[in-house]
């Protein structure tokens, strides 16, 4: 089996190199989730992105372009082919959803647990209200437009854009707008120079903003609309800001761009005006998601950047590769929390041969409850706690640990339960 860490970032060779392409943080600041376009391979971390450990993708997989969750369990990836993949345990299965939407699958974007849509090269979107069991494939009447953003307000209001990287071609950006969750698309904007759009953002049916660059020069791209997307506002990017990819806002006002040569810029106002943020990349940079104001992960060539403050200071890992056979792959984790009447505990856990007992503790140490398994369900497995002790009454609300004991180590997860 081989183990992948990621150790701080020095200026040394890497023993392996990835083109870290998308990049999900979820809502607990904690867990997080990168997908490689060279390789299908998908990382995972559960300190807010200071180290890194390999998930399995299903054993069919291809690259990936982009990957996004709701929560520290529930994410999606898509690649080549128009490949989706899904997991609901935090990424202890990969179970593809579908392939065949188009040649690859840019970007994903879910607004709940079950309406999601992923734009495409030539034209193609796929659209789902069932949580990916069933992806339906549109073809927009621009068919050569290589679709690379896309953003919904709800089911129904959302727009996409569309760039040719490294084309070189003129009359490649294209601005999209629907109305009926994706099924019809008008069109916004078509540009006729060497413009290209890579994410897009919408704070609301009027106020917007999109970014890119321009193909002949490198030159960072952002616009804004306060109309809905039918007239656009330059605005000026900071010195050194080149060639814009992704884009994330946490509210109406914080937001993050990433992009050629290790561009990252900030706004406070809403995308009005940018503050470029020094870090360790000099790369592209293909992606950028933060989970609240303090906590984000952005990735590219050769480099995954975490920060715990904004972005003011950014930190940057690269990989380290080694291959061990018998390390063992162990972890658990609980979601949610806080929680008021249930818990899903998710754990992995190889090569054990006797029974083990999961523990829940209250915060003076006392065992409140606890779950006896075997060898077999524990491989890769999960169970529900319903907030009660071994009598069946409720807990009070307050912190508990859940505690899975092995040998030399103690895999230990916080949960809070609310009243």
């Amino acid at each position: 089996m081989r183990i992948l860490m990621l150790i701080p970032f020095v200026f040394t060779p890497l023993i392996a190199q990835h083109s870290y392409h998308g990049v999900a943080l979820a809502p607990d600041n904690q867990h997080g989730w990168v997908a490689c376009i060279d390789t299908a391979l998908i990382f995972h971390t559960t300190d807010g992105g200071a180290s890194w450990f390999e998930q399995a993708p299903d054993s069919n997989a291809r690259r990936f372009f982009d990957i996004t969750c709701i929560d520290q369990f529930t994410a999606w990836t898509c690649g080549v082919l128009g490949e989706i993949e899904h997991t609901d345990n935090g990424g202890l299965d990969w179970i593809r959803q579908t392939e065949g939407l188009s040649k690859y699958a840019t970007r994903l974007e879910f607004i709940d647990q079950n309406h999601g849509w992923v734009v495409c090269g030539d034209g193609a979107i796929g659209r789902t209200d069932n949580g990916g069991s069933y992806w339906e494939q549109i073809f927009i009447p621009w068919y050569s437009a290589e679709l690379y953003g896309v953003s919904f307000l709800n089911q129904y209001d959302g727009w996409i854009v569309a760039g040719y990287p490294d084309s070189i071609l003129p009359g490649q950006g294209l601005i999209l707008k629907s109305t009926d969750g994706g099924v019809n698309w008008d069109s916004l904007l078509q540009v006729t120079g060497f413009e290209d759009f890579f994410d897009v953002h919408f704070f609301n049916l009027l106020d917007g903003i999109v970014i890119g660059g321009d193909e002949s020069d490198t030159s960072a791209l952002i616009w804004t609309t306060t109309s809905g997307g039918l007239t656009w506002t330059p605005v000026t990017p900071p010195v050194n800001t080149y060639y814009l990819r992704a884009l994330d806002f946490v509210n109406d006002n914080n937001g993050w761009a990433v992009g050629r040569f290790g561009t990252i810029i900030h706004t406070t106002d809403g995308g009005a005006s940018w503050t470029f943020q020094t870090n360790p990349a000099t790369t592209t940079l293909f992606d950028v998601d933060f989970s609240d104001n303090d906590h984000g992960i952005a990735c590219g060539q050769d480099i995954i950047l975490y920060t715990f403050d904004g972005g003011q200071n950014w930190h940057g890992v690269g990989v380290e590769e080694h291959n061990v056979s018998t390390m063992q792959q162990t972890r658990v984790t609980t979601y949610p929390s806080p929680v008021r009447s249930e818990v899903l505990i998710a754990y992995s856990i190889e090569h054990i041969a006797q029974n083990v007992t999961i523990g829940i503790y209250d915060i003076a140490g006392c065992v409140v409850k606890s779950f006896r398994l075997t060898p077999d369900a524990l491989r890769t497995a999960r169970v529900t706690w319903d907030c009660t002790d071994h009598a069946g009454q409720p807990v009070p609300a307050g912190v508990y640990f859940v505690h899975i004991p092995l040998d030399g180590q103690k895999l230990i997860s916080k949960v809070t339960v609310i009243k």
